[in-house]
C-alpha cells in the first residue's frame, strides 16, 4: 500500500473529504483536522493550497485520526481489520505481527524518484509545510520517517520525530533521549566525529508509521516489523546521495546528513500529549542536499494537538511498542499503555500477576527504578501500575482503581532531578526547573509514581464488583450472545478478553 491507496481506502470507507478550494497552510489545514477529530469527522485531501502550483504538491490531513474509545480505527483499515476492532485485539494482532518480522528487499527504482532535485535547487518551501499553531517556532511536518543506519551493522533505524523547517536547505528534528536514533548517532557517529547521513521519508506504506512510532528494542528494524505487520516485504531503493534504503513507493524523501555537534533553535510546537512544547532549544540539524518525489505529491500533515492524528497514532501503537519492551525486559506486566490522548505522559502499565505479597522488602522500589532506567519507559513523567483484572485500556477502571486501592502516604512517590526526559510538562515547570535544560531536549524533571495495586486479598466476596466478576462465565457468554436479539443496539464493552489475557 502507498498514500495514494491510502487514500482510495479512506473513500472507500466514506471516511475523506476532498477540498478543492484554495486553503492556506498558515493555520487553515491544521485547524480543519484539528476541529474534525475533536467530533470524530472526516480525513481531508486538500488538493488546492495558496502560494503552490496546482500539480506541484497535496495535502493529506487526519488519516491517522480516530476517537477516544478507538484511536486505532482508522490505523486498522489500513492493515486489513475491523476498524470497531477493541483496543486489546488490535493491540494483540499488531504486536503479533510485528513479533513475526519479514525482511525487506532492494529494488532497482520507485516511483518516489519521479521527480529529483539536487544541491542549490533544493527548496522546503516549494512545498506545502503547514505552520500548525499561534506561538509555534515555525512550518513542521510531523509526520516523516526518520532513516539512519548503524555504521558497524546492517541495522537501519526508522524513527518519527518532528521536523521544523529553518531555511530553504536545513531543518531541525527532534528525536527524544532515549530514543535508537540517539544512541546510533552520539555513541557512533559523533563519538567518531563523523557526519551522519539521514533520509526523512513522507508517504508510502503507512505500516511504517505504526511501527516507527511503537517503540522498538535497540538493533530491532522497523522495516522488518512492517513487513511483518503487512505480511509482505516492503520494496526500498538507494537513495541518490547515500547508501541507505528508503520506502521505493514514498512520495517524497529528503536526503541529507547531521555533521557531529551542529544544533539549530527548535520549537516551540504543539505536542499530541495536549500542550505546546517548549521554550525554543538546540536541537540536532539536518543539512538537505537532495530531494526526491513523486509528480504532484501528497504530503501528510499530522496535527500533534489532543484530536489530531499524532495524538491518534502515539495512543494506538506507544501502547504496542510500550508492552513488547515490558515483555523483553522482563517486567511482570501483561500490558502496558502509554496515555497521550488526554493523559499526557502517563503510563499505566497492568501487573501480570499480583504484586503482593512482595517477593522481598524493596521490590516496589526496584521494580520502579528498572522501569526508569529501561528504553522509552524511561521519557515518562507519570506511572500508574495497576492489578491484572484492571484493563490498562480503560481510564474508567483505571480511575477507580487510583480512588481505591492508593494510599497517598505509602503508594505514592516521586523522585527529584533525576528524571531525563524531551519535553516538560506545565505541572512540572516550577521556577527551579527553569534552569534545568540542557542541550537538544536533555531536560531533568520529576516523576511521579503511584501503586494502585490491591496490597491484600479482599476479606469477603468479589475484588471487583462488575460485570466480569459477578456472573458465571457460561451466563456472562449468552447475555452477550443474545445482546442484538434482545433489541439493543449499543454495542457491548466486554472485558473478558483482557482478563484472559497473559501477555499482548
Amino acid at each position: 500500500m502507498d498514500t495514494r491507496e491510502l487514500v482510495q481506502v479512506l473513500k472507500d470507507h466514506n471516511e475523506l473529504v476532498e477540498v478543492n478550494e484554495e486553503v492556506d497552510w498558515n493555520y487553515e489545514i491544521p485547524a480543519m483536522e484539528l476541529l474534525s477529530g475533536r467530533v470524530n469527522g472526516p480525513a481531508f485531501l486538500f488538493n488546492n493550497i495558496k502560494g503552490i502550483k496546482q500539480g506541484e504538491g497535496r495535502v493529506l490531513a487526519g488519516h491517522f485520526s480516530g476517537s477516544y474509545r478507538l484511536p486505532h480505527r482508522r490505523q486498522a483499515m489500513l492493515v486489513g481489520l475491523d476498524p470497531d476492532i477493541t483496543s486489546v485485539d488490535y493491540s494483540q494482532e499488531l504486536a503479533k505481527r510485528m513479533s513475526s518480522p519479514i525482511r525487506p528487499i532492494e529494488v532497482a527504482s520507485g516511483s518516489c524518484k519521479e521527480v529529483v532535485v539536487e544541491g542549490k535547487d533544493v527548496n522546503l518551501f516549494n512545498f506545502p509545510f503547514t505552520f500548525h499553531a499561534i506561538g509555534d517556532g515555525g512550518r513542521y511536518c510531523f509526520q516523516q520517517q526518520t532513516i539512519i543506519k548503524d555504521p558497524d551493522s546492517d541495522w537501519m533505524n526508522v524513527g518519527h520525530y518532528c521536523m521544523e523547517i529553518f531555511s530553504k536547505r536545513r531543518a531541525a528534528i527532534t528525536p527524544y533521549a532515549e530514543s535508537n536514533f540517539r544512541l546510533i548517532y552520539h555513541s557512533k557517529y559523533e563519538a567518531r566525529n563523523q557526519p551522519m547521513p539521514i533520509a526523512l521519508v513522507i508517504g508510502g506504506d503507512p505500516v511504517c508509521y505504526l511501527v516507527a512510532t511503537a517503540p522498538l528494542p535497540p538493533g530491532v528494524s522497523e522495516y522488518d516489523a512492517a513487513g511483518g505487520v503487512r505480511g509482505t516485504p516492503l520494496e526500498l531503493v538507494k537513495c541518490e546521495t547515500s547508501d541507505l534504503l528508503v520506502p521505493a513507493n514514498a512520495e517524497m524523501v529528503i536526503e541529507g546528513e547531521v555533521r557531529p555537534y551542529e544544533t539549530l533553535p527548535e520549537g516551540p510546537k504543539p505536542e499530541s500529549f495536549g500542550f505546546s512544547a517548549g521554550p525554543r532549544q538546540e536541537y540536532i540539524a539536518v543539512r538537505i542536499n537532495c530531494i526526491t518525489h513523486r509528480k504532484n505529491p501528497v504530503l501528510l500533515d499530522l496535527h500533534q494537538g489532543l484530536g489530531g492524528g499524532g495524538t491518534s497514532l502515539c495512543d494506538a501503537s506507544f501502547r504496542v511498542g510500550t508492552t513488547l519492551m515490558t515483555r523483553m525486559m522482563g517486567f511482570p506486566f501483561k500490558s502496558s499503555t502509554w496515555y497521550t490522548y488526554f493523559g499526557g505522559t502517563c503510563t499505566v502499565m497492568s501487573a501480570k500477576k499480583r504484586l503482593y505479597p512482595e517477593p522481598y522488602p524493596g521490590y516496589r522500589q526496584d521494580l520502579e527504578d528498572s522501569i526508569l532506567a529501561s528504553p522509552v519507559l524511561a521519557c515518562m513523567s507519570n506511572e500508574i501500575v495497576v492489578d491484572p483484572d484492571i484493563s490498562a485500556y480503560d481510564w474508567d477502571q483505571i480511575l477507580e482503581a487510583m480512588m481505591t486501592q492508593t494510599n497517598a502516604a505509602r503508594d505514592v512517590r516521586i523522585t527529584y532531578d533525576k528524571h531525563q526526559r524531551m519535553t516538560l510538562e506545565s505541572p512540572w515547570a516550577e521556577t527551579e526547573d527553569l534552569t534545568k535544560y540542557h542541550n537538544m531536549g536533555h531536560i531533568y524533571s520529576k516523576h511521579l509514581y503511584v501503586d494502585s495495586t490491591a496490597k491484600e486479598d479482599m476479606p469477603m466476596g468479589v475484588p471487583r464488583t462488575e460485570f466480569e466478576t459477578l456472573f458465571p462465565a457460561d451466563l456472562q457468554q449468552k447475555v452477550v450472545d443474545n445482546w442484538e436479539k434482545w433489541g439493543f443496539k449499543t454495542k457491548i464493552d466486554w472485558h473478558k478478553k483482557y482478563n484472559e489475557l497473559e501477555y499482548i
